[in-house]
């Protein structure tokens, strides 16, 4: 994990240590919906487990807190596998897990070819080609500042091609510009940060390539957490 100038604010890829001290677990679950929105139209509540996939999980505290969530109210074996970046941080997540019969961690940089070959992997020991939910709480900015407007396209259309459900929580451009103010203390900068072509209304961006690109339709949206940062669910 780098931390510029010893500044815990000031991370490359959105990794901080001490994420949920700052950004609740409890508060994000709070704002989910039930389980109509979970479940496709025509889903059998069978003894086949619910697959989520959970990008960027940081040290794993939410995707406990949302295993624990969707197993109470769908009434089924519920399986996380929970992935991120930062290897300190999936050591955190593996030595922490409460559930390691039900949630399983991994360093993968989703990007990397070679790496993601690990998810696919995970979907073939249950013999599923997708996931029921694949859910991406604020990383869109972290892969949009590190891969350009081309780079989080590619991420989209990935997560989108391993989802029934994409769960998306994008964050708005004033956090892309403090992410930014935050590493140019340090004497850094990102570098693509000036060339990117979604700027003020990436959110609508997102929604846009979503509905129109990936052919989905948006079918719950959170009310704005304290950041206000609102979660999409796409079907």
């Amino acid at each position: 994990m780098e931390i510029r100038n010893n500044n815990p604010g000031a991370v490359q890829y959105g990794n901080f240590m001490n994420y949920y001290q700052f950004n609740s677990a409890t508060e994000r679950v709070k704002l989910l919906p039930d389980k109509d929105v979970w479940l496709k139209d025509g889903d059998s509540l069978d003894e086949k487990p619910y697959l989520v996939l959970d990008v960027g999980c940081n040290s794993g505290v939410f995707t406990q807190l949302l295993h624990k969530y969707l197993e109470e109210f769908l009434q089924r074996s519920v399986r996380i596998l929970g992935v991120d970046i930062d290897e300190r941080l999936i050591q955190r997540a593996v030595e922490g897990n409460e559930l390691p019969e039900s949630i399983s961690y991994s360093c993968v940089d989703v990007l990397d070819e070679t790496a993601f070959e690990q998810v696919p992997q995970y979907l073939e020991k249950f013999n599923r080609q997708k996931f029921d939910a694949v859910c991406c709480y604020s990383i869109t900015m972290w892969i949009h500042l590190n891969h350009h407007d081309e780079g989080l396209q590619l991420f989209l259309r990935k997560m989108s091609f391993l989802a029934e459900l994409l769960v998306i929580e994008p964050q708005p451009w004033k956090c892309y510009q403090t992410a930014e103010r935050r590493l140019k203390r340090t004497g850094e900068v990102f570098p693509l940060f000036l060339e990117l072509k979604w700027r003020s209304d990436v959110e609508k961006q997102i929604e846009k390539y979503c509905e129109e690109t990936l052919k989905r339709r948006k079918i719950f949206e959170s009310t704005p957490t304290k950041w206000q940062r609102r979660i999409c669910f796409y079907r």
